[in-house]
């Protein structure tokens, strides 16, 4: 006889990518994709980490679990797209 074991799964949700900017139009806007679902706490885990202290945020929508999986974004966590 086996026994199996079953691990929990933890759904993640989604994600939000946000744009990074000093100005509208700017060529030099940085993109983040945060493993954060509310884009306002997706704003500040970036500005908690001193990025982008005088420039323009803005949410451009979610991104999808599987993205921030093969990302290997933990909660709460960003990086640079």
């Amino acid at each position: 006889m086996q026994i199996g074991f079953v691990i929990p799964v933890l759904s993640m949700g989604y994600g939000r990518l946000i744009r990074v900017k000093n100005r509208r139009g700017d060529p030099n806007a940085t993109v983040y994709v945060t493993a954060e679902e509310n884009a306002a706490k997706a704003i500040d885990l970036i500005k908690a980490a001193g990025i982008g202290h005088d420039d323009e945020f803005e949410d451009l929508g979610r991104v999808t679990e599987h993205l921030l999986k093969a990302l290997a974004l933990a909660p709460g966590k960003f990086i640079r797209a």
